[in-house]
């Protein structure tokens, strides 16, 4: 059924509520109407305007937020735009050991997860100065891959931090709000 229908079946219900003449109902010791005044009034209750009903019925697609859903999705959608994408927010675990850059790191993505940011960068060194193996570089590429929350992720040019560094989007800002 489309508008044409129900504007065609709302005619009809108009033309034979007039014929049958519809009685209203009024509260005792109401004032008597004329029967002019009655058939007003019947009309009256009985009129719906199309257009409402049409809109009660299906609704009314918001196209410019339909649009911009497909225009973010095709942002984050190619590797190209997610690099060229601006850091957010920064943390710099060097100097933690592995037990204290785990816990920053989890409580620095949930709060950029709070404030929907999507893309951030997070600064581990490249391990020049560890003992035997890079601790934290390990340590923050496990635990990108373990949380739910975050998504892609790779290193930054060199004057932004190079391999001492990765970042990472952060999916939960990104379609869930």
């Amino acid at each position: 059924m489309d508008f044409a229908d129900i504007l065609a079946q709302w005619e009809k219900e108009q033309q034979n509520g007039r014929k049958k003449g519809i009685q209203v109902k009024r509260e005792p010791g109401a004032a008597p109407v004329s029967r002019s005044e009655d058939r007003q009034d019947a009309d009256n209750q009985k009129r719906i305007n199309p257009m409402d009903l049409w809109m009660r019925r299906y609704g009314v697609v918001d196209k410019d937020a339909a649009f911009e859903r497909m225009e973010e999705k095709r942002r984050y959608s190619s590797a190209a735009s997610i690099k060229k994408l601006p850091f957010e927010a920064q943390l710099d675990l060097h100097g933690l050991t592995r037990e204290e850059a785990w816990q920053s790191l989890d409580s620095f993505i949930g709060e950029c997860s709070r404030r929907k940011l999507k893309k951030v960068l997070i600064v581990h060194g490249k391990g020049n100065h560890s003992a035997e193996e890079p601790v934290l570089k390990d340590t923050v590429r496990a635990f990108i891959e373990k949380d739910t929350r975050l998504g892609s992720s790779g290193h930054p040019s060199g004057a932004e931090g190079g391999r001492g560094a990765t970042w990472v989007i952060i999916r939960a800002s990104l379609h869930r709000s």
